[in-house]
């Protein structure tokens, strides 16, 4: 059977697998980004992942995406690869072909593949990392077109967002949002018990440590988490009155909170949709762990029959 090796490459982790046709995963490697030297990294896992039967190698990259060049134009929160031709530089090192597509887009075609969004034909996937990424199933098939629903902009005069704009979804729900709140609240003196970890040093702590202090109690944590999901709930409203999906799809690391901001999500939808349209729209969280690295790869079979 052919194989393909899928790269993920997120704002905290990259994620590699190496997978058959029908989303199988054979082999996975998990990695945190580097700050720098990204492209030698990826060619050692890479190297380490490839086959006699691996037929091509798909990107899912957080960003801006030259498809048709398969050059990142812009990547926020990597800025070690902007403007890098990355279709170039891993056709010429591994003579395979490559595909190259924006993270959120490979995870939602990842869902499509083989995960939460296999029974629906049309739904929206939203990824809660470090930034916000969403991509669409219209169809059954992948939309390809911009779907930045991070920057959308939910409050004119906002937070500052990193793609320069200010009040962007992604400034209020994602993990940069969560522990940015953090230190603000901290550097004011509210009292958490964030302030034990890291022996005080609140400038290290993570959206992880912070929804871990969530489910203790902390009630600092648990009103971040929950102004996350009225945030988030805004913005899924949003994408229901325009799109009115079969469903919204959530991945990402910050869905291990689920249960702290579910419900705050599911009443602003309840409350800013056109009941019309959302009465019939499931809103889940993603059953895979490695979607985009899945859908990546997945988008290497795509090109290869052509369609």
């Amino acid at each position: 059977m052919r194989s393909a090796i899928g790269v993920d490459i997120g704002g905290t982790n990259i994620k590699i697998v190496r997978i058959y046709e029908n989303g199988e995963i054979l082999e996975k490697v998990a990695e945190p980004t580097p700050l720098d030297n990204i492209t030698d990294k990826l060619f050692t896992i890479v190297k380490s992942l490839l086959m006699s039967d691996v037929i091509g190698i798909g990107f899912g990259i957080a960003g801006i995406i030259d498809r048709k060049n398969g050059v990142v134009l812009e990547s926020p929160n990597i800025p070690d690869i902007n403007n890098s031709h990355v279709k170039e530089i891993f056709e010429k090192k591994f003579s395979l072909p490559v595909v190259i597509e924006n993270d959120a887009n490979a995870y939602a075609y990842g869902e499509k593949l083989a995960g939460t969004g296999k029974e629906f034909n049309n739904f929206v996937a939203l990824t809660l990392g470090t930034g916000l990424g969403s991509g669409a199933i219209y169809k059954g098939e992948l939309f390809e077109g911009a779907f930045e629903i991070g920057h959308m902009v939910i409050e004119t005069d906002g937070r500052y967002c990193t793609c320069g704009g200010f009040g962007c979804l992604e400034s209020y729900a994602s993990g940069r949002a969560v522990v940015e709140q953090v230190i603000s609240l901290l550097e004011k003196g509210e009292k958490s018990i964030l302030r034990e970890y890291h022996n005080g040093n609140f400038y290290k702590i993570t959206p992880e440590i912070v929804y871990k202090a969530a489910f203790e109690g902390d009630t600092l944590s648990r009103n971040i988490f929950r102004e996350l999901g009225k945030y988030l709930g805004i913005g899924i409203a949003n994408i229901i009155n325009i799109f009115s999906p079969e469903a919204i799809i959530l991945g990402g690391g910050l869905v291990g909170a689920w249960d702290l901001f579910i419900e705050e999500l599911k009443a602003e939808v309840y409350k800013r949709t056109i009941k019309s349209l959302s009465s019939h729209v499931e809103i889940l969280k993603t059953i895979l762990e490695e979607g985009g690295a899945i859908g990546a790869a997945g988008l290497v079979f795509k090109k290869v029959r052509g369609s």
